[in-house]
């Protein structure tokens, strides 16, 4: 066992010094959000008119993300792709949401006083970086609790920052430990060989799929999507909740965990609506009802705007995460890069399908049940069991079309430093 070839204990190819000016353009695109939401009605002209300036500027941040991670390939799709979804959040806060400075958590009185233009804006910046709307009369639905027995508690400000560094160095330890194993050429040839994701249409070459594939391919997809990817992510985030509260520009109350329960993942709507991470659903769902109801004028309410508008909203997603995996396998070719990219839009899409089949099935038994004059039953065993299969087949199914080629990518450790690098260098010494 070995890091990957070429890992140092300084991930010199990190980022460049340009970090910097790519911080300073997120500030300029807060900064006009704010402005505009502070110093414009709902629905002004300006608003509108802001939206070209507003490209214009997310597009500096994709920019500016290909000099900062050159050769960072993990952070540079997470960054550059950051564009897309501030955008969707500007023009979420500003024209569909319509806040402005009567909003009550903006117009809120400061020391006992109306407050000041740099307060409201402060506060208006703060929805900016707020993206599940914590604390706002917009906060989403299905928020994790930072204790689930007692859902109202929120840590004090010197346990938080304890707590969280103590949860930082964890994450860091875990994710580099997980980055420094190494398949072997043979068994990558066996386990991740061109085209080996694809269950059913095999190449005649590879024959049948193998229960050593098989049992590769579930232990693989349960270990990305229940471990791997939370990890990423929450150490992203629990980097910047540290950032935020140790500097005092924000609250403990404001972080409240990332992803919720696992023992909720036993539908796909629960394992995307309360399980996963929901830093992306306000500014996906908001446009998605746009779509839904001003562009194809569908009503309110009724099952085909509530299963449209899921669509519009994977779909969303699906064009973030499809950027995502373009730029991530940058050294693999145009045509893999494509591939990869459709690969992400059909995976979001088969999931938002998959809601559909599943509220069918769930229809149907709730209606039988009726028929049967049956009551309602609280916990059941066997259909827990049922769901969990269920989702988490789905999952087996269709993920490795999206995980292998990134496996096949090999791509270097995003972190900034190989910290169990030293331990291979002392075992190499001795």
């Amino acid at each position: 066992m070995a890091p990957p070839a070429g890992t140092t204990v300084i991930n010199w190819n990190w980022c460049t010094p340009t970090i910097t000016r790519h911080i300073l353009n997120y500030t300029v695109v807060f900064g006009v959000t704010a402005t505009l939401m502070t110093s414009t009605p709902r629905r002004s002209f300006l608003r509108y008119a802001s939206i070209p300036v507003l490209l214009y500027l997310c597009a500096s941040i994709f920019r500016s993300s290909q000099a900062t991670f050159p050769r960072n390939e993990v952070f540079l799709a997470d960054w550059g792709c950051t564009a897309y979804d501030v955008f969707l959040h500007a023009v979420t806060l500003l024209l569909l949401q319509d806040i402005d400075s009567s909003d009550p958590l903006i117009s809120k009185p400061h020391s006992g006083r109306p407050p000041s233009y740099l307060v409201q804006f402060w506060r208006a910046m703060s929805y900016c970086v707020n993206a599940r709307g914590i604390n706002t009369p917009y906060q989403i639905k299905n928020v994790p609790a930072f204790d689930s027995k007692k859902p109202d508690w929120v840590p004090s400000r010197r346990r938080f920052l304890l707590t969280n560094t103590m949860w930082l160095f964890a994450l860091y330890a875990v994710q580099d430990l997980l980055y420094s194993q190494e398949l072997s050429v043979a068994d990558e040839i066996r386990f991740l060989g061109v085209d080996c994701e694809n269950f059913f249409i095999r190449n005649p070459q590879d024959g049948p799929i193998t229960s050593d594939q098989l049992g590769y391919r579930v232990a693989i997809t349960m270990l990305v999507w229940s471990l791997l990817i939370p990890l990423a992510v929450n150490l992203q985030y629990t980097f910047l909740s540290l950032v935020a509260v140790g500097t005092g520009l924000s609250e403990p109350r404001n972080w409240p965990p990332a992803f919720g329960a696992a023992r909720d993942s036993y539908t796909l709507r629960l394992f995307w609506g309360k399980f996963w991470h929901q830093t992306l659903r306000w500014h996906l769902s908001k446009p998605a009802q746009f779509i839904t109801h001003a562009v194809l004028r569908l009503p309110h309410k009724g099952l085909v705007q509530r299963y449209v508008n899921i669509l519009c909203v994977f779909m969303l997603s699906g064009v973030m995460h499809a950027g995502q995996s373009y730029m991530m396998l940058q050294r693999q070719g145009i045509e893999l890069r494509q591939k990869a990219a459709l690969r992400e839009m059909a995976f979001f899409t088969t999931m938002a399908v998959g809601i559909m089949i599943e509220d069918g099935v769930q229809w149907l038994f709730r209606n039988e049940k009726e028929r049967k004059g049956e009551q309602e039953e609280g916990f059941v065993l066997w259909k827990r069991i049922v769901g969990y299969v269920w989702v988490w087949g789905a999952m087996i199914l269709v993920a490795p079309f999206i995980d292998y080629p990134k496996f096949r990518a090999r791509l270097p450790t995003w972190l900034p430093a190989h910290l169990w690098g030293l331990f291979w260098q002392s075992e190499a010494l001795q």
